[in-house]
């Protein structure tokens, strides 16, 4: 256990989002006022705003927003370290297990981060190029990158999915055996004297278990839901704006 975060594609995600904004920054003053801000199914802008740093900046606000999002998606690399519990524990730790739930952990990082970079390029070249004059003859990109995007999702979560259930197979060991092998179909269980965050089961290697019951468990899946939460009235009021 123990593999190291691949960084990189975090960090270009954060490239493409300080581009997107100094490209509005440094174009400034070709942008029209007032400002489009709505486009419908063919492109062409169907609302404008008068021309402010709020109006300006509204995608990468989303685009920030959006990468935030998934930054508090990511799974804590602790999951699968021993967790401590009051009393006996119920069920005994698993290094099978928490072998498993490592690597659930490190691809999710992975997808998540590429994700998050996928996305920040499709808002700005949707931006740059409905917006910016300088790059009016390149609104053919806009939907090609949206397209790009979606076969990009399609295509990396079965390319997550083959690798993970291709990959070398962990076998259980004896505290894994010993285990309840149940089925939980919400991912997610209660169990506070489990010494596990999560869990992953052979059955399903590519999906994580959460145990709530867990304070590490119990605080990811609530920073997920405040999150999701959060994001969807923060994209509400963008719109309203």
């Amino acid at each position: 256990m123990g593999e190291r975060v691949n960084w990189k594609p975090w960090a270009v995600a954060v490239v493409v989002l300080l581009a997107h904004v100094a490209l509005l920054l440094l174009y400034w003053d070709s942008i029209p006022d007032p400002v489009p801000v709505h486009f419908d199914a063919s492109g062409q802008a169907d609302r404008w705003e008068p021309k402010t740093p709020l109006h300006v900046l509204m995608m990468p606000l989303l685009s920030v927003g959006t990468v935030l999002l998934m930054v508090a998606c990511l799974p804590p690399r602790g999951l699968a370290r021993p967790q401590p519990v009051h009393g006996a524990a119920s069920v005994p730790y698993s290094v099978s297990v928490a072998q498993r739930v490592e690597q659930v952990v490190h691809l999710t990082w992975r997808f998540l981060g590429w994700f998050a970079v996928a996305i920040a390029v499709a808002f700005l070249v949707s931006d740059v190029t409905t917006r910016l004059p300088v790059f009016a003859h390149m609104q053919w990109l806009a939907p090609a990158v949206w397209v790009g995007f979606t076969v990009l999702v399609i295509v990396g979560s079965l390319v997550l999915l083959v690798r993970q259930t291709s990959s070398k197979k962990i076998e259980p060991d004896a505290e894994e055996v010993a285990r309840a092998d149940d089925e939980f179909l919400l991912g997610v269980y209660n169990a506070p004297n489990d010494p596990m965050a999560a869990i992953s089961v052979p059955s399903r290697p590519t999906r994580l278990i959460i145990n709530r019951g867990q304070r590490l468990g119990k605080q990811y899946l609530m920073r997920m839901v405040v999150s999701i939460v959060a994001y969807t009235l923060f994209t509400v009021l963008v719109a309203a704006l």
